[in-house]
């Protein structure tokens, strides 16, 4: 069932959790993973970005189109950090979902992405451009970067 549009049921509950702090063997208390949204039409690569963020031990949230996020964010669901194509093919590019998200927490890191960088590039505080295709080192890093310093450490 890897096909475009399915997301596994355990994949999606990792990402779905709202804020809440786990245990560790000792039964000490453990703070939850930083919540990663990744907004980006294109299946593959969506399904890429997700594994390399799981991958570095973050929870990654997936939206595969501009009002899929906006529908996360009016539920809402804790979001860490955004990561979003511009482009997304719908009526929310991703200049409106990093707006909307904003105007809800004006400290969201926000990474935009796109195919075309010379074309599309905006000075916006607290967030880094970046081309596609993401270098995954470079990609992990930045997040790594800007949740830190969202979390003052």
């Amino acid at each position: 069932m890897d096909e475009p549009g399915y997301q596994p049921a355990i994949g999606w509950h990792r990402a779905n959790t709202r804020r809440a702090f786990s245990f560790s063997d000792k039964g000490e208390k453990v703070a939850p993973a930083p919540v990663i949204l990744v907004v980006e039409d294109d299946w593959l690569l969506r399904q890429a970005l997700e594994q390399e963020l799981a991958a570095a031990g973050w929870a990654v949230r997936e939206a595969e189109s501009g009002e899929t996020a906006l529908e996360i964010l009016k539920s809402g669901a804790v979001v860490d950090l955004l990561v979003t194509d511009i482009r997304l093919g719908g009526a929310a590019d991703g200049w409106d979902v990093a707006e909307a998200f904003r105007a809800a927490d004006a400290r969201l890191p926000v990474i935009y992405v796109s195919g075309n960088p010379q074309r599309e590039a905006r000075r916006v505080a607290g967030s880094v451009f970046m081309p596609k295709p993401c270098d995954p080192a470079r990609l992990v890093e930045t997040c790594r970067t800007l949740l830190q310093s969202r979390s003052g450490h």
